[in-house]
């Protein structure tokens, strides 16, 4: 029986045959959807929303459903009857194939086709997106001039209302795609036959299940695996001494143990920030005095939406951090990278930032180095690996919060937010969070 292919569903097969099989037969073991590939989905409508503005005037043909296929179709089949020019999840099906394209438009009589992504550059899998767009909608009779893959301009820096002419970029894939318009009928025969064999295919677990993106059959595969020993476990403890005793000479009291969060919008959210710039918009910061470790105040900053959250955050650090004494981090890079970004954006702070950086002590590094190290590590040196296994009565189990892409998530979720009880609740999970990030790291040199 042969089954109507779709746009994903093509994509699926030709990355991984066995999660197509699993899409069509066993869609009930399908992982849970999560927080951060929901908001991946979101974000991926929202933009596609917004490309809409760069062709006006233009008719929705989904019909407002997935289910309404048929009708979203047949309405498709109408408006380019009518004369619609302009036509926004226009839908192609031939009985075996199905695509929605999200813009339609006719332009001087001649047909092009604008797909639109979320990412900042053509990917591989954007171009058999476009090839199979391309084979259905021709193969309905609508001879297009061309097709564009839409995605964003991370070029682009905010001033003011959101410039959709300047936020998107335009690429023309025609030229690339129409070599493999001949290889589509063969693939897809190939996956119709694959999914009228009675078993699951087998194939072994690879790139393929994260790569371009996760596949959501994840967990029914790992769950056919049989136990196997974890290689960090396999790695011995360690204690390199002397380079833990050369690390702690580099600290000058006071010690601040600091920490930030962000968000990072690919629509940006505030003037003088670019799409998917991570914006600080938190921080924490524990303060040790001096050797004796007595003295440990905690000091915090949290915006508040829909504010700009960085010039009031980096006006109350440097307020805090002073003129002398180590800044201690997890990952160095991260919190140095935040900083130029600010002292670029907004330069009337870059004099003060700067001398912060000859501050800076990493304290990642002993652990990435194995200088000290617990099999509990599991071969990994982040921060929410080293401090289970060193310091286990320091539990982000217990909080809301306990990853930084959540953090990121829930901040945004203020900026449409308008009750005052969930917000309130929400920035008491951030501001515990975060604090447990520098309280961490205060109980992990404490033991070192």
């Amino acid at each position: 029986m042969t089954k109507t292919i779709s746009k994903s569903s093509f994509i699926r097969g030709m990355k991984c045959s066995k999660s197509l099989w699993l899409h069509f037969h066993q869609p009930e073991d399908r992982d849970e959807t999560s927080e951060s590939q929901q908001n991946i989905f979101d974000t991926g409508h929202s933009v596609g929303a917004l490309a809409q503005q760069l062709f006006p005037g233009g008719i929705d043909a989904s019909r407002g459903e997935p289910g309404k296929v048929a009708e979203a179709v047949e309405y498709t089949r109408q408006l380019i009857a009518g004369g619609q020019n302009v036509i926004y999840e226009a839908a192609f099906s031939d009985g075996e194939t199905l695509c929605y394209i999200d813009i339609l438009v006719k332009e001087g009589g001649k047909w092009r086709a604008y797909e639109v992504k979320a990412s900042t550059a053509v990917k591989n899998y954007h171009i058999m997106d476009a090839a199979f767009q391309y084979y259905v909608i021709t193969r309905s009779g609508i001879p297009l001039e061309d097709i564009f893959l839409v995605h964003i301009n991370n070029q682009y820096i905010r001033h003011g209302e959101i410039d959709v002419q300047q936020l998107f970029a335009e690429e023309p894939l025609t030229s690339t795609i129409l070599p493999m318009q001949e290889t589509i009928p063969g693939q897809l025969q190939s996956l119709n036959t694959m999914l009228n064999i009675g078993f699951i295919p087998v194939i072994e677990m690879g790139s393929q299940c994260t790569s371009p993106f996760p596949c959501d059959f994840i967990g029914f595969c790992q769950s056919a695996l049989t136990d196997e020993p974890d290689d960090g476990n396999q790695i011995p403890a360690s204690r390199d001494q002397a380079q833990l005793d050369s690390f702690k000479t580099k600290l000058v009291y006071p010690l601040f143990f600091m920490d930030f969060e962000t968000i990072f919008p690919v629509i940006p959210f505030h003037d003088e920030s670019r799409p998917y710039q991570q914006v600080p918009f938190q921080y924490s910061l524990h303060v040790l005095a001096d050797k004796a470790q007595n003295m440990l105040e905690h000091y915090f900053f949290l915006g508040n939406p829909p504010s700009d959250p960085r010039p009031a955050f980096i006006e109350s650090l440097l307020d805090r951090l002073g003129t002398k004494g180590s800044i201690i981090v997890w990952n160095a890079t991260f919190e140095k990278t935040r900083l130029k970004e600010i002292a670029r954006d907004f330069p009337q702070y870059s004099s003060r930032i700067q001398p912060l950086f000859d501050r800076f002590v990493d304290l990642m590094v002993p652990f990435r180095r194995k200088h000290f190290y617990e099999p509990e590590m599991n071969g990994s040196y982040s921060l929410k690996a080293v401090l289970p296994a060193i310091v286990p009565d320091l539990s982000y189990s217990d909080l809301e919060i306990q990853e930084g892409g959540s953090a990121s998530l829930t901040y945004e979720s203020l900026y449409d937010d308008p009750d005052p009880e969930s917000i309130a609740k929400k920035r008491d999970d951030l501001l515990k969070y975060c604090e447990l990030d520098t309280m961490g790291m205060v109980r992990i040199l404490k033991l070192l």
